[in-house]
């Protein structure tokens, strides 16, 4: 098979399935699906999609009795695609999204058409139909990235291409290596690409269409750990990445945010997971308070 995709599954069966049936219904065939159940509440979530998908020898499914997150649950399926032969992209998608049926055939094409080895990225657009930034630069100097909605041409160089959908060579990931679980859940994408990047392995967001993602609602319902790891990580990123002027300046950067942005994006009320990110991030420790 010419691609192998990992998806998660984590109490979320429906989008799950819809995402999966999607892949099915697209015009592309040479694919193979590594779908695991990550730590899922309810047992049956593993049982329910073994018994919808158990014919399909395109589809294999495992479960993890604990939460790996999104970095350890990539990583464990990424393990199974290893031990495949003839894979040559691999592409790791959230469950939260959906394809058009000839995304996948477009996506693959174009990639082979340029011949050269780079991380990509789709257009992705939200499902009430509007663009999804998701090709992005990034300033280490203020631990921030400004995303684009739309290209000038076919494709055009990017820092990093976010996580819902990104897709890496295979030849990428035999030099790489796998995702840094110390992160969990975001800017593991990030850190990728800038590692690939220190390898001479460029990203690139390619203007294809299109894969719809749900993002938003996901969001909503763990914001108390979207706000404790995105600024824990980025803590992370910038003292892994940065220089040391570069991570300084950015502290002050983070001053200013989280007296004058965060409390009207976020509320006080968020204000202790802020401060525990910041300090973990620091001290480089994680807080595994309950989902």
């Amino acid at each position: 098979m010419k691609l192998a995709i990992s998806i998660l599954n984590r109490n979320w069966l429906t989008d799950t399935i819809e995402c999966v049936d999607s892949i099915i219904n697209s015009k592309f065939l040479d694919y193979k699906i590594f779908i695991l159940d990550n730590g899922s509440n309810n047992k049956k979530e593993y049982d329910k999609l073994k018994e919808k998908y158990w014919t399909n020898k395109n589809i294999k499914i495992n479960r993890s009795d604990e939460n790996l997150w999104f970095t350890g649950g990539n990583n464990y399926n990424l393990s199974k695609i290893l031990e495949e032969k003839d894979i040559k992209y691999i592409m790791l998608l959230n469950n939260d999204c959906k394809v058009n049926k000839d995304f996948l055939k477009d996506f693959i094409n174009k990639i082979e058409e340029l011949e050269i080895v780079w991380i990509y990225g789709p257009i992705i657009k939200w499902y009430n139909n509007s663009i999804q930034a998701i090709w992005s630069y990034l300033n280490l100097w203020t631990g921030s990235s400004k995303r684009l909605k739309a290209i000038a041409g076919e494709y055009q160089k990017v820092d990093y291409v976010t996580g819902s959908c990104i897709l890496i060579p295979m030849a990428i990931i035999e030099k790489v290596g796998i995702l840094d679980d110390n992160f969990f859940a975001y800017w593991e994408e990030t850190d990728y690409c800038v590692r690939a990047k220190k390898m001479w392995y460029s990203s690139y967001a390619l203007n294809i269409e299109w894969i719809y993602h749900k993002e938003e609602s996901a969001q909503k319902k763990i914001k108390p750990y979207y706000t404790y790891l995105m600024l824990r990580n980025r803590i992370l990123f910038l003292k892994k990445h940065a220089n040391w002027i570069q991570y300084f300046f950015s502290y002050l950067v983070l001053i200013l945010y989280m007296s004058l942005v965060f409390p009207q994006n976020f509320g006080f009320k968020n204000y202790k997971y802020a401060i525990k990110g910041i300090l973990h991030g620091i001290k480089w420790i994680w807080w595994p308070f309950k989902w």
